[in-house]
């Protein structure tokens, strides 16, 4: 098989930049061992969200990622048939005094993204939620359906015939300057899009890459509306009928990737002064995201193997910002001369 790009990996960085290649009309291959450790993208919350809410800043840039993300994912909603969107409302549950004052004197210069609550919304917190310092509604934010839209464009991959559902072995693969050959399949690059499994890539071995696990509960609270993500200390957003996902942590030093049952206890603990209402716990997940020091992004080809190239480092940013990084990357490696329009890591390997 002839192809132009081999790409190792389907998360959410393989999956939109071998969406961004489709439309272009560029060749692809994709392969993606379906049985191996947790994707990150699949254990994420999956929000785009324009405001850092425990910061209660704007995000960096925000307005070209989501015009991006917006675009791509309704584009994707075309071709795969399925929803992907879902525009909500985020109730900020206000942690102390300083948090509520200085939402309030945020509302005043972003009303456009931070507003107060209707007389409605109040007595519907109430019913549901213990709180004292006063909540603030952030929006518009947008839920993407992660799981559907990682196995809907696996399912289209491989019926169009270009996902190999294997694990990747690159003492098969034989890399040149000029091209790659991966068992029958020769291509002109190949694009590494591992996720956290990236930083034992004897490519990449360079790169800043750090370890950072992060966990979530799936829980069961059928009285709760799902019409809206509520954001405390920890954060709920609506995954199936009567099910939230929970979380979420950030580990630094850890060994495996086995559930925290402290973390677990201390959430529920949480929860429990928080809620109102029962919940009980359906699941725990674990993953290892892709992140870099200073959480700068990856992506471009290897100064050394120009038939190498990375798309990686997304980190908790993958479904909000990987769009424009995918459209970006694409447009880098059909002309090398196009510079990133994104800051990231220059790859000096």
């Amino acid at each position: 098989m002839q192809t132009q790009y081999l790409i190792i990996g389907q998360g959410i960085a393989g999956t939109l930049l071998s969406y961004a290649l489709w439309k272009q009309g560029i060749s692809f291959v994709v392969i993606d061992e379906p049985h191996g450790p947790p994707k990150a993208s699949v254990v994420a919350g999956a929000l785009i969200n324009p405001v850092n809410v425990n910061r209660c800043t704007m995000v960096a840039d925000h307005q070209h990622y989501i015009a991006a993300a917006l675009e791509t994912y309704r584009s994707m909603e075309e071709t795969l048939g399925i929803s992907l969107l879902e525009v909500m409302q985020m109730f900020v549950f206000h942690k102390d005094e300083t948090k509520r004052q200085l939402y309030n004197e945020k509302q005043l210069q972003l009303p456009a993204y931070i507003q107060q609550l209707t007389n409605a919304e109040i007595t519907l917190t109430q019913q549901f939620f213990r709180n004292k310092y006063g909540i603030a509604k952030v929006g518009p934010v947008w839920k993407i359906h992660a799981t559907q839209l990682l196995s809907a464009w696996s399912s289209f991959l491989k019926n169009k015939g270009l996902l190999l559902q294997e694990q990747f072995n690159i003492a098969e693969c034989g890399i040149r300057p000029e091209s790659v050959q991966y068992k029958t399949i020769s291509a002109g690059k190949i694009i590494f899009c591992e996720g956290a499994a990236g930083m034992h890539n004897s490519f990449f071995k360079n790169l800043p890459f750090t370890k950072n696990r992060g966990e979530a509960l799936l829980l069961s609270v059928p009285d709760l509306p799902a019409e809206y993500v509520y954001h405390y200390s920890i954060r709920l957003v609506p995954a199936a009928e009567g099910l939230f996902w929970c979380g979420s942590n950030y580990q630094w030093q850890f060994t495996n990737l086995l559930p925290d049952q402290n973390w677990r206890m201390q959430t529920e603990a949480t929860l429990r002064q928080w809620l109102r209402i029962p919940f009980k716990v359906v699941d725990h997940l674990v993953a290892e995201r892709p992140t870099t020091a200073g959480q700068q992004f990856l992506a471009g080809t290897h100064p050394a193997m120009p038939s190498v190239a990375i798309f990686n480092g997304l980190g908790t940013k993958g479904f909000s910002c990987g769009p424009a990084l995918a459209l970006d990357l694409c447009r880098q490696l059909t002309d090398p001369d196009q510079p990133a329009s994104f800051p990231g890591i220059t790859l000096n390997l």
